[in-house]
This record gives structure tokens, sequence and C-alpha cells, in this order.
């Protein structure tokens, strides 16, 4: 066989690769141009592993109770809900509502699709990458700042301090 034969069907399958990459960022910009700015408050993590490198390791208050509540509703139905619906004050800040299977912001509330890591139930990456050098600008942080979409997506944009001050460099 050869390369001219199969050189339409390796033309295709680049473009179709490239028209999903295209569509996936596409999206991901509507969601930081459009998304509502909310902030999850950041927990506690293990000291050691808090600056590793070019990157902080990441855990949210609310994923505590969120993964007591998905335990809950897994013991109860079997079911694993896509959406966590959390109250939003004035200021932005984020507090745990309920469990959801579909979309559902009413003012004052935003849902956000709850993301699995191995076994572990999230509202948020468990990592945040910033540039070398700079790690003593994020160690104050307190909260992070999501951009979320009308479809529950969700995209951590920043970290801030106490008074929700961004920390170090963010365009969004």
């Amino acid at each position: 066989m050869t390369l001219t034969r199969w050189w339409p069907a390796m033309v295709s399958a680049w473009l179709l690769v490239m028209a999903a990459a295209c569509f996936a960022i596409m999206s991901h910009e509507r969601t930081l141009r459009a998304g509502q700015l909310v902030y999850l408050e950041l927990a506690p993590v293990d000291p050691r592993s808090m600056m590793q490198g070019d990157y902080m390791a990441l855990e949210f208050a609310l994923n505590r109770e969120l993964e007591a509540q998905m335990a809950l509703q897994q013991m109860q139905s079997g079911e694993q809900p896509a959406y966590a619906r959390l109250a939003v004050d004035e200021a932005g800040r984020t507090s745990f509502l309920a469990l959801a299977d579909t979309v559902d912001s009413q003012k004052g509330q935003v849902s956000m699709r709850i993301r699995q890591q191995g076994s572990r139930f999230s509202l948020g990456p468990n990592a945040f990458f910033f540039q070398e050098g700079t790690a003593a600008v994020y160690e104050q942080a307190d909260w992070g700042g999501f951009r979320v979409a009308e479809d529950g997506t969700s995209l951590l944009v920043s970290l801030h301090d106490e008074n929700l001050n961004v920390l170090g460099f963010s365009r969004r």
C-alpha cells in the first residue's frame, strides 16, 4: 500500500482532530470571556507539598462537604449527581447548597460541574501552575477565582488573598 492511497484518510483524520481542538478552545474562551466570576475558599494542604516547583497543590474547602454529600447520595440512591449548586454572596464567595443532576442557576446561585479525580470528587483542579520564581506571591492564597459558564463548566483563572485581591498576574 502506498502513501498516496492513505493520504486522503490521514488528511481527513488530521482535519477532524483540528476541528475538535478548535471547538474545545472556543468553548473555553467563551467561558473565560462570559462566565460568572466566583470564588471558592482554599483549604489548607500539606505544607510540604504546597509549593512543588512551578505549581501549588490545591484543595478547596467545599470539597469536604461535596465528598460527604456524594457519599450520602451514593448510599441512598446509588447515583452520582453531575453538579453542585452553590450560593454566591455579593462579593462572589461561594458556599455549598445541594447536589443536582441538572444546571439550575437562580439569582444568587451557580451550578458547577463536579470533577472526579481518581476516587475523589472536586469542584476544581488539584494544582495551580505559575511562572518559575513567583512561588512567594501565591503563598498567601485563600481563594480560587473561577469563571463558570451557564452549562456548569468552570475554569480556575486566578488565586486571591483573604480580601479577594488577585495574586500574581491574571488577564481574566
